[in-house]
């Protein structure tokens, strides 16, 4: 039988050992905690910002990509979570999910529901009309119209300001002006780029509808829970920097086919 000196220094050895051979599992599990999911709630109807690819049906667009750039930054997977474009707010304010991105436009009334981050895309609202119609040549001349509007978007919210309007709402933009082809409606109230977007995708569409200039200026930003302000400030910064490290402009280049100055600032 060994001393009991040394029978007390082999057992102080084993304890030491057991100890550091958790210190890796417990170093894993600190590790796991901080690389929790960002659960993402988006809508896939927007292109070019988030829709579903034709031909894979894999959700892509330029705020997606952004999106898993900031999370890489942020050192956290992002879990995306698609709804339709109405139900986002509530799950954000729930707490359903984490952060919402799906061309938030900045406005005072959601400002009071939920958390922007930084601007990350300076957008705006255009008129769409069916080419050749002399009757609408802005914004004024949709009082009394048909509209057709993405239901909850901030075409939605410009469109119910106009007088004795009817608006017809839709789950996307690109039904909208479907609607408005068909010869359905008189008008459409939609995101410029998004606009833009599908008349390059559809070169057709181009032949049967026109665009007017911009008739509101607007700001989008990613949502979170009112009162969260460690998550919108850890997006801020992580969006700093991919806008620093030139990922930003890369992907707004991919996207979108130029860079604009004011988006990069």
């Amino acid at each position: 039988m060994l001393p009991f000196t040394a029978r007390r220094n082999l057992l102080a050895a084993a304890a030491a050992l057991t100890l550091l051979s958790g210190l890796p599992a417990a170093a894993s599990a600190a590790d796991a905690a901080s690389a929790e999911p960002l659960k993402v709630g988006t809508s896939s109807t927007f292109p070019p910002f988030e829709f579903k690819d034709s031909q894979t049906g894999k959700l892509v667009g330029f705020e997606v990509d952004l999106v898993r750039a900031i999370g890489a930054k942020m050192g956290r997977p992002v879990e995306f979570l698609d709804f339709s474009f109405d139900a986002l707010l509530p799950a954000i304010v729930s707490g359903s999910i984490d952060m919402g991105a799906a061309g938030f436009a900045k406005t005072p009334e959601r400002q009071k529901r939920v958390l922007f981050s930084d601007t990350f895309y300076h957008s705006g609202l255009t008129i769409i009309k069916r080419k050749g119609d002399t009757r609408i040549n802005g914004i004024d001349d949709l009082v009394g119209k048909t509209i057709s509007v993405q239901l909850g978007s901030i075409s939605h919210e410009r469109a119910k300001q106009i007088p004795n309007a009817k608006v017809v709402t839709f789950d996307s933009g690109a039904e909208a002006i479907l609607n408005l082809t068909t010869e359905n409606s008189d008008a459409v109230i939609n995101s410029r780029p998004s606009t833009d977007y599908m008349v390059v995708q559809r070169p057709s569409l181009g032949e049967k509808i026109e665009r007017l200039e911009p008739i509101r200026k607007s700001e989008m930003g990613m949502v979170v829970r009112k009162g969260n302000t460690e998550l919108v400030e850890a997006v801020n910064k992580a969006l700093a920097e991919v806008k620093a490290d030139g990922t930003y402009a890369a992907l707004e280049k991919k996207w979108f086919g130029h860079n604009d100055p004011e988006n990069l600032k």
